[in-house]
């Protein structure tokens, strides 16, 4: 059962049901689907075709889960952009996958501008927010349409188009960007059956059922998100959005909405876990069950949350975007092997080999390696990248890990220099090379170091010109305006040329 047969099926057998929920605002089962028939209806009106890449930058709202809706079932790719990244990693994507639609939240309509996609792809731009309003900044492009205009007509004519528009399991059904080792985001493309078959293992995996409430804090860019929103569909269960990252916040959606399920990495469940934090001044009896994936979590400081829950079940999980899930450690093996990240999947096989392919003994450590279900097809127009890390039908992930004697995974860390920060893995590359665009720095390098209550920060080397005295607040002032947050130096460090390999690349084992 393909994601938009999930969502019919759901609006068959229990069409008044709220679907899903932001803040004060509802939407039915009947309501998304027939909204995102229109939707569809309407873009094949203006053109737009199976296979076409339709891109979503938005804050979290309703309408961003239409659109996603709309995509796949006319068999249009989805590109959610991360709401995070700045004008030059939005003209990137934009040109990286020929992106013919972009459907643009209003807070984010002036990063677009700034963007200049007026020579791009781009042929149709269409606002995402209920409300306009005068002081917004208008969009400067001539193809603006509004999606609440939109669903107000009617595209009857069109109807059996969306019909011929057959989608098919192994049809690219999204691309989903993160950062990639050159500096540059990568698209990772991801099927309907990929969608679908990890939908539902880990629909089973977790236990869910229709009464679930399911709290959505990460945005639909990570796979985690869409791991939940399209599991609310199959068990037709409901999914809170929270755009909100303050605790008081989050803890208030917690127990207003009663929520059942809760996915997010370990980050933010540090963050919860601060001392201005209400989250110990409550009790969850509906928290059924939360999932961590994406980092590692401080043994000390996990164990203090799993005193605080002591009625919710803890899932831990490994995996990557090129292959959705790969390992489950379960809630009854939590206080025995953790900190394990569990045993594979249903139809997953994890290994960990040396250099030559050959694999490790228990206890050695390796690269982990995917085969079996959910790996992607490879990254959207990079055949090069794709051939380096799919081998063989498998994802060498680049990521280091162990097994013991009984097929448990431990992950050990990155056998590249990427950088992971508040969930988000990315390379170093990105922060340096708009550093060194910076008047007056020269040179750059960015290191990760482990963070006591962030649980890693970010440390930039910086080389000025000669004569010139740069501060750090000045330094990171500059960041924040140019780079998403997680990426953000946390210190900035001034120094001499920075220490050099023979062929003159940056010595990064030198670095401290």
């Amino acid at each position: 059962m393909l994601i938009p047969n999930m969502l019919s099926k759901a609006a068959a057998d229990d069409p008044q049901k709220e679907a899903f929920i932001e803040k004060h605002r509802r939407l039915t089962f009947r309501e998304a689907d027939e909204a995102s028939t229109k939707l569809a209806q309407f873009l094949l009106s203006q053109g737009i075709r199976k296979g076409d890449r339709l891109g979503i930058f938005s804050a979290k709202c309703l309408e961003e889960i239409i659109v996603i809706l709309a995509a796949m079932k006319m068999g249009a790719l989805f590109v959610h952009i991360n709401p995070h990244v700045k004008s030059e990693q939005l003209r990137h994507i934009v040109a990286n996958c020929w992106m013919r639609a972009l459907f643009v939240h209003e807070s984010k309509i002036s990063i677009l501008n700034q963007a200049d996609l007026k020579e791009s792809s781009i042929e149709l731009i269409v606002r995402l927010s209920q409300a306009q309003a005068q002081h917004i900044d208008r969009l400067e492009n001539e193809h603006d349409y509004a999606l609440e205009d939109i669903l107000q007509c009617a595209y009857a004519d069109f109807a059996g188009s969306l019909q011929t528009e057959a989608v098919q399991a192994d049809d690219p059904a999204a691309i989903l960007y993160t950062s990639g080792s050159t500096g540059k985001p990568k698209g990772i493309v991801v099927t309907h059956r990929i969608f679908s078959e990890a939908t539902i293992t880990s629909a089973q995996v977790l236990e869910n059922r229709r009464t679930d409430r399911l709290i959505s804090v990460t945005p639909f860019s990570f796979d985690g998100a869409l791991s939940q929103l399209f599991t609310s569909l199959y068990v037709g269960g409901t999914l809170v959005l929270q755009e909100s990252l303050f605790p008081h916040d989050i803890v208030e959606t917690m127990l207003r909405e009663q929520i059942t399920g809760f996915h997010g990495v370990p980050s933010l469940w540090r963050m919860l876990l601060q001392k201005h934090s209400p989250l110990a001044k409550h009790h969850y009896p509906h928290l059924r069950y939360i999932s961590m994936i994406g980092e590692p979590f401080p043994h000390d400081e996990l164990m203090k949350l799993k005193a605080l829950l002591t009625q919710t079940k803890f899932y831990m999980m490994y995996g990557m975007t090129e292959a959705f899930r790969s390992t489950c450690l379960l809630p009854e093996e939590f206080e025995r092997k953790i900190p394990s990240v569990g045993k594979p999947l249903p139809g997953v096989d994890i290994t960990v080999e040396d250099e030559d392919g050959r694999l490790c003994g228990p206890g050695e450590t390796g690269e982990i390696v995917h085969r079996g279900a959910f790996v992607s097809p490879g990254y959207w127009n990079d055949p090069s990248k794709t051939n380096e890390m799919f081998r063989g039908g498998a994802l060498h992930t680049g990521d280091l890990g162990k097994l013991d004697e009984d097929g448990y995974l431990y992950f050990v860390g990155r056998k590249d220099k990427m950088l992971k920060s508040q969930g988000f893995r990315f390379s170093p590359e990105e922060v340096e090379e708009r550093l060194c665009q910076m008047p007056g720095v020269i040179e750059a390098a960015v290191i990760g170091r482990h963070d006591p209550d962030k649980g890693s920060s970010l440390k930039a080397l910086v080389v000025t010109e000669p004569g010139l005295a740069l501060t750090e607040k000045e330094v990171i002032r500059y960041c924040k305006s140019v780079l998403p947050y997680y990426m953000i130096p946390d210190t900035v460090h001034f120094r001499e040329p920075l220490p050099k390999t023979a062929n003159l690349k940056i010595n990064r084992s030198e670095l401290s």
